[in-house]
């Protein structure tokens, strides 16, 4: 394990390359080969603790071993200072090398638990970090089930499209597809419409003359006064005074 206590560097670990600062710490496993592949800083100010895997067998003890063990890309090898996992490291990294020092009677047994104390931070930390990965992983999934749907509105912005027509085109009733939609975007359907009609507005104020009200009916809006309303409450001015602003820019 290495605590970064100033600079910053790229290092190289593995097959991978991952950038450190100060108060970062990196969890390197047996026989991963390891090195500063960049300085970022003049220099860097390192703490390192080096343990021998024999020290947790049988099969309870291995799972303090866990962090070292995973190498796939959702668990990179550095965990940042703002966790606040790598300071409470570094202490217990000082009571290690104070046992060490002191030779006592109970130091190996001392040095041990500490060493222990350090692994169950870190797995905690991955454990946290591998709910958060399953969660992105469905969150993905669930985007990509409402794609379809995202592929109508691209080509048939313009026109209107009901609650009912969304439904269907993800084969699901309209309760489950309203719950689904906002559980996956955090917006009802009507405002996600809404403010991507108020977005795409904007795009062409910025890229085209075209009058407001032949926009607004571009994207979708019959009425300008409506269109006007939705503008100002997404974007927090008139239509007007938004294209006034582009053109002054």
């Amino acid at each position: 394990m290495i605590y970064v206590e100033s600079g910053s560097a790229v290092y190289r670990v593995g097959e991978r390359e991952v950038v450190v600062r100060q108060g970062d710490l990196l969890a390197i496993g047996k026989d991963q080969d390891h090195r500063i592949q960049e300085y970022l800083s003049p220099s860097i100010k390192i703490v390192e603790l080096y343990f021998h895997a024999a020290m947790f067998l049988g099969p309870e003890s291995a799972e303090y071993l866990i962090p070292f063990d995973i190498r796939n890309e959702a668990f990179p090898p550095v965990i940042p200072a703002g966790t606040g996992i790598p300071v409470q490291v570094l202490a217990l990294f000082n009571r290690v090398h104070l046992q060490k020092l002191s030779g006592g009677k109970h130091a190996e047994l001392a040095t041990k638990t500490y060493l222990k104390m350090i692994l169950i931070l870190l797995i905690d930390h991955y454990a946290e970090q591998q709910g958060s990965s399953r969660r992105n992983g469905r969150k993905r999934r669930d985007q990509e089930r409402l794609q379809p749907l995202f592929d109508y509105i691209e080509e048939h912005l313009m026109e209107t499209i009901p609650i009912e027509l969304a439904a269907g085109l993800l084969y699901m009733s309209q309760s489950h597809f309203m719950r689904f939609f906002r559980s996956v975007t955090g917006s009802t359907f009507v405002s996600y419409l809404n403010r991507l009609r108020v977005y795409r507005a904007q795009q062409l104020m910025a890229e085209t003359d075209q009058s407001i009200a032949s926009i607004s009916q571009e994207v979708g809006f019959c009425d300008q006064s409506y269109f006007g309303v939705l503008f100002r409450r997404v974007v927090g001015t008139s239509p007007r005074d938004y294209r006034n602003r582009l053109r002054a820019a």
